[in-house]
């Protein structure tokens, strides 16, 4: 427990040095706290003089540690139990400021900060053996924590306050508490007087100045004291026109660092409307999610026709041939998109928005005639794959990203009190922190005859893309729910610190109704209610398992049919998520699942546009050409408590 006491007396020099000044920092005069009288214990046993001895300790103004007007330099604990030390005052001007003015007599009190290691309620002895302490008859003994904590409790968060002891209030006489051991470990010149029987210019040994008067200790005029936290410094109190100055400064800041999101009057609107600087970046968030979900805005500004025109065949044989005379589109497509990344291709850009757009192929009579006669690309079908599902969930998709994007989220909320008619607020010191999003590859690659391509590329443009481009997904949104994090690899949804648990057995065990819904509880728990975006996301082993579960013994099975198919809630199914993990003895056959309060909260973020590599050299024996695709991109949770995971389930 830390406290402070002031004191008052005339000022006096120090012989030898003008900057020396002479001060009596403590007494055990009894002192009116709220929760009861207080006397500090002098007894060379009671002061631990380590901190206020050292010659390094401070001399403060108000007890503000910005403001160091000086240094304790010496400190001792004299005979007539009075705690007194020489202070030098610093040659700053604030220093030689408040030293001019207690040698004038203007400022002549001094409070100590102190922490209380131990203290005991005592009361008045009866008999000369019941005497322990100078008097007193102890009833019991606390540590400095023990005692804060009573006090709080009985008392409340403000406990520590000036004024008459609480006890007053029905009548009753306080309580005394004689601290036995106590550490000072600072001094302040200070504005509020408490013990006036000691101060500045108290020396050692100075019978003949004038001894202080104390002032006649009234109910209506208890003395006053500052008290602060264990080991927290006193809380800056900011004006109204100082905290709308930052609220001010922080949106304008936010507003210029990211600009590229917002429209010009998006920051004087925040600041007009009252709005938060937490509630501008929430503001930011969204402006980003909508701007690279709106496939109408066109990063490198393409029109409708010009996306119809783009050809991705005709931008892989210019690749070739490197004769870009037939695919001026694409070239140009590219180099807007680098001009926008401010990097070179390692072959060419493709925008986002061509991938978007459908792309009819045509039957096989249209088709027939630009099709080579070995290679039927009308009867091509691709490989089975897992299910992309993460869209469907809602995850948020951040695309044509050029550097690293902070996500701002506030932790830990700040904690608030009830406080009473004149009680003085705290901080409430919130937790904030941020989650980064920073390029990873995700690459793809496919073979396609260099005959069929360069005779029929628009007929195979499909084929190619959809190689690419669904095999980059499939393998970004398998790190996204699986990547371990290093250096090469995303931090998938499973390996996100922060999110919920659960357990089912030691060896693993067979999912359960029990399973569902503490997935769903998990979240819950931690403030993350289910919304619109809620919903699980599993396997289809564990989704066959389920239809083969039942609620209980002669009810229906968990796994329902319909839009919400799994505890009321949306169900996402794709082989992305795991069934070869390991619990215990159960080897490589254990099932994953999530549950998320709010898909939105993942962030995926793709960084500039796919960058397309066409290699006709390496398989060149077979007349194949290898086409390679890489994507940069990785993954962040907003707020992991929103998100829950179990490991170990049976379903095979």
């Amino acid at each position: 427990m830390q406290l402070k006491r002031t004191i008052a007396a005339g000022a006096k020099r120090a012989a030898g040095d003008d900057n020396l000044i002479d001060l009596a920092i403590s007494s055990e005069a009894p002192y009116e706290r709220w929760f009861g009288i207080e006397i500090l214990s002098h007894d060379a046993a009671s002061v631990d003089m380590t901190r206020i001895a050292d010659g390094r300790h401070p001399l403060l103004l108000n007890h503000c540690t910005d403001d160091q007007i000086g240094v304790i330099k010496e400190a001792t604990l004299d005979s007539d139990r009075i705690l007194r030390g020489r202070a030098k005052f610093s040659q700053s001007q604030l220093g030689q400021e408040i030293l001019q003015d207690v040698v004038d007599g203007i400022r002549e009190l001094v409070s100590v900060g102190y922490l209380i290691d131990e203290i005991v309620e005592v009361e008045p002895a009866e008999e000369t053996n019941q005497v322990e302490y100078s008097g007193w008859r102890t009833v019991r003994k606390l540590s400095g924590d023990e005692f804060e904590r009573e006090m709080r409790s009985k008392h409340g968060e403000h406990y520590f306050r000036s004024g008459q002891a609480a006890a007053r209030a029905n009548g009753d006489e306080p309580p005394t508490f004689l601290v036995t051991r106590w550490t000072p470990f600072e001094a302040s010149i200070v504005p509020v007087p408490a013990d006036v029987t000691v101060g500045i210019g108290r020396s050692a040994g100075a019978e003949n100045d004038p001894a202080p008067e104390a002032p006649a200790a009234t109910k209506e005029t208890p003395p006053i004291i500052i008290l602060e936290k264990k080991k927290m410094p006193d809380p800056i109190q900011k004006t109204p026109a100082e905290l709308e100055i930052e609220r001010r400064d922080g949106i304008q800041s936010l507003a210029e660092q990211y600009a590229k999101y917002l429209e010009a009057k998006d920051g004087p609107d925040a600041v007009r409307k009252g709005m938060s600087i937490e509630m501008f970046k929430d503001y930011i968030i969204a402006r980003m999610e909508s701007r690279h979900t709106d496939t109408s805005n066109l990063h490198i500004g393409m029109g409708a026709k010009e996306i119809k025109r783009y050809s991705l065949g005709r931008a892989l044989v210019a690749s070739i041939t490197g004769n870009w005379k037939e695919a001026g589109l694409e070239l140009e497509c590219s180099r807007a998109v680098e001009s926008i990344m401010g990097r070179s291709p390692e072959g060419f850009f493709v925008p986002f928005e061509t991938f978007n757009r459908d792309f009819n192929v045509g039957t096989a009579s249209e088709a027939g005639n630009l099709v080579a006669t070995n290679l039927r690309t009308d009867m091509y079908t691709d490989a089975l794959r897992a299910n992309m599902v993460m869209g469907k969930l809602g995850v948020t998709m951040l695309a044509g990203l050029t550097g690293n994007l902070d996500l701002p989220r506030k932790s830990t909320a700040g904690t608030l009190g009830m406080l009473t008619e004149i009680g003085s607020a705290s901080e409430t010191a919130p937790v904030t922190a941020k989650a980064t999003l920073s390029p990873k590859r995700v690459g793809a690659y496919t073979q396609v005859s260099k005959q069929a391509l360069l005779q029929s590329a628009m007929a195979l443009e499909n084929m190619i893309r959809d190689d690419l481009v669904t095999g980059a997904a499939v393998l970004l949104e398998n790190q996204c729910i699986n990547g371990a994090g290093t250096a090469a690899e995303i931090k998938g949804l499973r390996n996100v610190v922060g999110i919920g648990t659960v357990t089912g057995g030691t060896n693993g065990i067979a999912p359960a109704w029990s399973h569902i819904v503490d997935l769903e509880s998990a979240c819950a728990n931690s403030n993350a209610e289910p919304d619109r975006l809620s919903g699980y996301l599993l396997n289809t082993k564990l989704r066959g398992k389920l239809k083969q579960t039942q609620f209980a013994t002669n009810l229906p099975f968990i796994w329902q049919n319909g839009d919400m198919p799994l505890n009321g809630y949306r169900a996402a199914v794709t082989n992305n998520v795991p069934s070869n993990l390991t619990k215990g003895t159960s080897t490589t056959v254990c099932s994953s699942a999530l549950f998320a309060s709010d898909w939105s909260m993942a962030v995926i973020g793709l960084f500039g546009a796919p960058d397309i590599t066409v290699d006709p050299y390496t398989l060149a024996a077979t007349g194949q050409v290898q086409i390679t695709l890489n994507q940069f991109a990785d993954l962040q949770h907003r707020q992991p408590a929103a998100l829950a995971k179990v490991d170990d389930l049976l379903a095979g």
